[in-house]
């Protein structure tokens, strides 16, 4: 249970194309949301919010360096998820960036200002079926990690991390801001069909959030990120939604309003890594 309420802003959320203003607090001024535990089943509050501030030192001193990302960090935040998972395989997603650069070459890549979470339910049946388009992103990925195919199907649970890292200004004009998944409860979801994100020749269904009851969505940021942290968060729970408990954690860009017109643009890094239990 979270006791300290310090405010960061109050700013408008896109809830499903509706604004809608919401109080967001400074994530840095309660210490129960920074990961300490070596072990994720150790922070019982982590099931329950679906995110954590975790400081993580990379071994990339160049976040434009878009190969030592690929091939050394892919690798480093997938050994970081299996140590605080304890899981068989840690399947690291190709990464996600997103600068002002990438954003102009592909719309998908810009900070997303919508209130949203990535995957549903199906999700788990996605992927474990060889007939459905994003076989033509996971295939490759498991052939690249030396995995079986059908180490989906027969994995005992399934489970999605991201870790989201701030690479640019540390006061960016579209700051993340995170929302307590106990808060937000399955009658304020609403699901969509993406199709083709970034280009690809799949698509996958995601959460969109109504606002109806947005006066009780907890929604917090941390505020000044540097290389040093990352923000972790759970798009996917397979034990969860067996128990028809909260897999999501609601997430989207804001526009802060206490900073300038024309602050620096950001710059953040996403890693995505599909957790496996033989």
């Amino acid at each position: 249970m979270h006791t300290t309420t310090a405010l960061a802003c109050r700013a408008a959320m896109n809830y499903l194309g509706e604004a809608i203003e919401v109080p967001i607090f400074d994530g840095r001024a309660d210490p129960a949301l920074t990961l300490t535990a070596t072990h994720l089943d150790d922070d019982a509050g982590w099931t329950r919010r679906g995110f954590a501030l975790y400081r993580h030192r990379s071994a990339v001193t160049d976040w434009t360096d878009e190969t030592a990302i690929d091939q050394l960090h892919r690798r480093e935040i997938a050994e970081t998820a299996q140590a605080l998972t304890g899981c068989t395989h840690a399947l690291p997603y190709p990464a996600i960036l997103r600068n002002p650069a990438m954003a102009e070459a592909v719309a998908d890549y810009a900070p997303i200002h919508f209130v949203h979470s990535d995957f549903t339910e199906d999700y788990g049946r996605m992927i474990c079926d060889p007939e459905r388009t994003y076989q033509t992103f996971l295939g490759p990925l498991l052939a690249s990690e030396g995995l079986p195919e059908d180490c989906v199907r027969t994995a005992s649970r399934r489970l999605v991390l991201q870790f989201w890292r701030n690479v640019g200004p540390v006061r960016a004009d579209a700051p993340l801001a995170i929302c307590d998944a106990a808060s937000v409860p399955e009658r304020d979801l609403e699901r969509s069909w993406v199709e083709s994100y970034g280009g690809g020749s799949f698509g996958f269904e995601t959460f969109g959030v109504r606002g109806d009851h947005a006066r009780d969505h907890r929604w917090y940021t941390f505020p000044a990120m540097t290389t040093e942290e990352t923000l972790l968060f759970r798009t996917y729970d397979s034990d969860l939604a067996a128990r028809g408990e909260a897999f999501w954690t609601p997430h989207s860009a804001f526009l802060d309003p206490a900073l300038a017109p024309g602050t620096a643009r950001r710059a953040s890094v996403e890693m995505r890594v599909l957790c496996l239990w033989a």
